[in-house]
This record gives structure tokens, sequence and C-alpha cells, in this order.
């Protein structure tokens, strides 16, 4: 079927957004403080929030965020006395950097150039803006960083430069069309957008390219929804604009539309609305999904700690491959095994457990045993570890993985059994040297390499870390760490051998603190081998683990 392109003012007037995949949105660590008029960039993985209001003020607050963990520490405050908010912030070539910032109440604009180096935990000024302003569309394109308008002090700007990140030299460039603040900008495919804002209370759908190659600008399809102090990311070559202030509808003065861009087609759709609508932030994609640190639940000066996530469905469902027990990666199943899941489209991005009650949800990634979501302890795109219920009985496994809005089909596990005994290697795939400590030191038994190693003794105990020892008897809730006063114990005693002798076992259960992970304590017998590759071997119930090996000396 043929189609038809109308101008871009016809098209936004005729035919309403078109609904792109709608995707979902993610609640997150909260932003370590309640602040509003946050900046935000990605650099080395982290995602660097700063400056910004409180109820006090201005704030000179420098956070990271780790996706990989989900947590938020403490880095160095941005150097402008007093604070600043509506910083103008990118990071290129491995450095972070505010290139102009707003004094909210001074009616002055701070045009320097301030560099981060990660490597130093350092701010320098490396050059100076020709016009000082912030709350502008601000994005990078390799080492070169575009400024977008903004507030000159109080007036808004059509002004656009380029900072060079290799050189630390300011260049002017062709003004945008329209002069405007509290912008958005995304680079896609090596041209740069501009998009909404405002001219003092009037809210604009303007949306401006910029062609590098000809310094020259050119106006594209509207934006839908008209609003200023709005944020936006770009994935998979489109752009998400989200949030703002203005005249929404909703008491709180806030947008909560989420609209995606499509440069190639020049067309706008609907994508999910956020569920914590707010201004006053920034956009960050990093590894397929869109962080959105703080902001303002409502127009003004109001604050949040609101931290949430965006993330596009994968073009392909989730598919499950294989589920092996994590420690022997063998098919062996039982109550409260962590299982590690093999297969394709399981998640955007990385994420390990960093809190308890361990979610069953990460990443917007969801695993069904039997129909229940389980404990999930690290998941990405072709893996996830997983626990299975310590209530689950013996007898058939089914499992799905849902990502986003798709669910993969039904994969048929091993029977589980009682008991599945697997030994952690630090190999990681259940050969080799174990995953064994010389009780009450700390130290893996194994010869004396370093600090954190030696060989066990004869007569000594030793700590063996496994998985799949089966029932408990008190066993904790799905999701909490396991308990210390009294320590929960498998309902069956295992038998080890340590060096071909049978070792006394003086504790099978739960670690303390942990969540699936099984200890045995056990003392070397005064006949047991030794040597460097000692076998340690276990058996409970009807099941013999994989054998790893310790070094043991008299």
């Amino acid at each position: 079927m043929k189609r038809y392109l109308f101008t871009a003012a016809l098209a936004a007037a005729v035919h309403p957004p078109m609904l792109f995949s709608q995707g979902l949105w993610e609640r997150r660590a909260p932003y370590p403080i309640q602040a509003t008029e946050v900046s935000a960039a990605l650099l080395n993985g982290k995602i660097h929030a700063l400056c910004g209001l409180v109820a006090s003020g201005r704030t000179s607050a420098h956070f990271a965020y780790d996706p990989y963990r989900d947590q938020w520490t403490p880095a160095a405050p941005v150097p402008i006395d007093g604070g600043a908010d509506q910083c103008n912030a990118a990071a290129a070539n491995g450095k972070l950097y505010i290139l102009g910032a707003l004094r909210s109440g001074t009616g002055a604009a701070d045009g320097n150039t301030y560099e981060y180096d990660p490597a130093t935990s350092r701010w320098s000024i490396v050059a100076r803006m020709a016009e000082p302003r912030g709350a502008s569309g601000v994005t990078a394109i390799g080492a070169k960083i575009y400024v977008a308008g903004g507030l000159a002090g109080t007036v808004p700007v059509n002004t656009f430069d380029v900072f060079d990140a290799e050189s630390k030299q300011w260049t002017r460039l062709t003004p945008m069309p329209t002069a405007r603040d509290h912008l958005t900008a995304q680079a896609v495919n090596g041209r740069v957008y501009a998009i909404a804002g405002r001219i003092g209370a009037e809210n604009l759908r303007t949306n401006e390219e910029y062609d590098p190659a000809s310094n020259m600008w050119r106006s594209r399809t509207p934006i839908p929804t008209a609003r200023g102090g709005l944020a936006s990311g770009s994935l998979r070559n489109r752009i998400q604009v989200f949030g703002g202030e203005g005249n929404s509808g909703r008491p709180e003065q806030t947008f909560e539309q989420h609209e995606e861009y499509d440069p190639a087609t020049d067309t706008w759709g609907a994508l999910a609305l956020m569920t914590a609508p707010r201004h006053g932030l920034y956009g960050v994609t990093f590894d397929g999904r869109i962080f959105t640190p703080s902001g303002g639940l409502r127009a003004g000066a109001d604050f949040s700690s609101a931290h949430e996530a965006f993330f596009l469905p994968l073009p392909d469902a989730p598919a499950i491959r294989d589920v092996r027990n994590a420690a022997s990666f063998s098919t062996d199943l039982a109550p409260g095994t962590i299982v590690a899941l093999l297969g394709a489209n399981l998640s955007q991005g990385e994420q390990e457990l960093s809190r308890f009650p361990v979610p069953t949800t990460m990443n917007l990634t969801t695993v069904r045993v039997n129909g229940t979501a389980v404990p999930l302890l690290y998941v990405s795109r072709n893996q996830i570890n997983f626990q299975l219920p310590y209530s689950l009985v013996p007898g058939p496994i089914t499992l799905t993985v849902s990502h986003v809005t798709s669910t993969s089909a039904t994969f048929a596990a091993s029977d589980a059994t009682s008991t599945a005994p697997g030994l952690f290697a630090l190999s990681g795939n259940g050969e080799g040297q174990g995953a064994v400590l010389v009780a009450g030191t700390g130290l893996i038994a194994r010869p004396t390499r370093d600090a954190f190693s030696r060989a066990a003794r004869r007569g000594e105990i030793v700590e063996i870390y496994a998985t799949g020892l089966g029932r408990l008897d008190f066993p904790p809730r799905p999701g909490d760490p396991a308990p210390s006063d009294p320590p929960a114990r498998t309902v069956e005693m295992p038998q080890v051998t340590i060096g071909g002798a049978a070792a006394e076992v003086l504790f099978s259960g739960l670690t303390p603190g942990a969540i699936g992970l099984y200890q045995i304590n056990a003392r070397i017998a005064s006949n047991a081998q030794t040597g460097v590759a000692v076998p340690v071997t276990v058996r409970i119930g009807a099941k013999s683990g994989n054998p790893v090996t310790i070094a043991v000396t008299d």
C-alpha cells in the first residue's frame, strides 16, 4: 500500500501520534536527595547526576549511579560557589562536563566550562562560553558537545555552540531558528534535534534538526505535546521525550506524556506514560535503557528523589535454551537450588542483586517456575541466575521468562529431586579448586599464593559452599536472607569425603545472610591425603555432587 507524506504541519493536524511499541517504566534506587532541576550524563558506564535545586536553594551535589548494582555513591561536588541548577551537562572523551549553568535567585549564569576527571575525582576549568547560559538542550556526537538555546540569565536565546572536548575550544554555529529555554536535545545518526522548550510561560512544540555537515537547521514535525522542563533519551535510532511542566491537565501541572520521534520517517508515536510524571530532569541512555534521576513531581519549586528507568521491548521474545544447577552445571535441581538459566533476549543490560529482600523482577525481567515468580540474583541478555523455592515439590518444573511486555515459550526442565548437591568452584564451571575456606580464617583452602589463601591442615575445619542440598528445618521466606540465630539446617545430613577419607560434618545448612547458598562445615580426617589438589566430594540423599579440590597439608 502506498504511503503518502504530508507537510509536517498538516500531518500533525490531521493525524494523532501513532502507537509505537509502548515499553514500560521500572522504579530504581531513589536519588539520594530530594531535588529538582538536576542534570545528568553517562560516563564510563555510570550515570552522573549533579547540580539542582533543593529546599534550601541551589546545590553542588554530585552523585554517581551504578546501573549494574542499582546503587548511588557520592562524587566530587560541583565546583560552583553556592551551587548551581539547570546545569548543561554532558560527557565526552572519558570526561564529564558542565557547559554553563544557572544560579537561581541571582539572575546570573555561570559560563565556565568545568571538566571532571573520574581518574582523579577532580574538577577543573578548561574553557569559557562566549554567552553564559543554562537550561539549554545538550547532546554530544563523539568528542563534540552541542549546546542549544537556554537562558542567558533570564532571557531565552537561540544561540548554538559546540565545545570540542579534545581541543577544549568553543565554536559559534548557526543559531537555532527558534529561541527557547528548558528544551531537550538528542543526537541521532549524526544530526542534532532540539525539541520543545518554552519562551516565558509559553510552551512550544518546536522540533528543529541541525546538520553539522552543512551547519544548517531545518524544521521537522512538531512534538504532539507542547512543554518545557522536559527530558529525553534515544533508543534504536529514535528519540524518546518525556515529562516536563505546564498546562498538562493534571493537578500537579507536570506531564506524564511520553512520545517518541523517528527521524527516519519524521513521525511521532506514543509510548508508555510516565509512572512518576515530573519536570527538571535529564534522561540518560545506557545499555538499552533510559534512566531519569530526580525532578519535581509538581510544577515549580517541588523536589523528589524519584528515579526510574524506561525499557522498550526487545525485537524478539525471550527464549530459554537450558536450565542448570549454578554450581555443578548439571541438570539436577532441588528445592532452594541456585539456578543458571541460559537463553536469548532475556533482558536489556546487566544487573545483580544489591539489596534484600530479593526482587522477583529485575531489569523488568521475571522468571516464573510452575507459574510462580521466583527471586532473581542476576539478569543479563543471555543468562539469569535465580533461586528455586524452598517449598518446591519434587517433580516436573516448567519455566517462563518475561521481559517488558513479551514472554518466552514454556520450558520444561529436568524434574526436581529432593536433593541436587552442587559444589561451587573458583573456576565458575564446577571444576577444579573449590570455593572452600579454612574455617575461622576467611582464607581459601589452596596453596599459599597471596594473603587470601593457604592450605588446610589435617584436623582443621573447612567451610564448603554449595547449593541444592534440599529441604530445611526452618526455611526463610522467599527473597529473605538466611537466618543466623538459629541458622537454617538441612533436613538430611550430607556425607563428605576429603582426600579419600570421611570428614566429620559439624554443620549443614544455609550460610547466614545469603540467598540459596548452602554451607557444610567439615573436619578433615587425620588420615586424609595431602597435596595441592585433594578431592572433595559430597553426597546427600540419593545424589552426589560434582567433585572439587582443595590443598591439604599436615
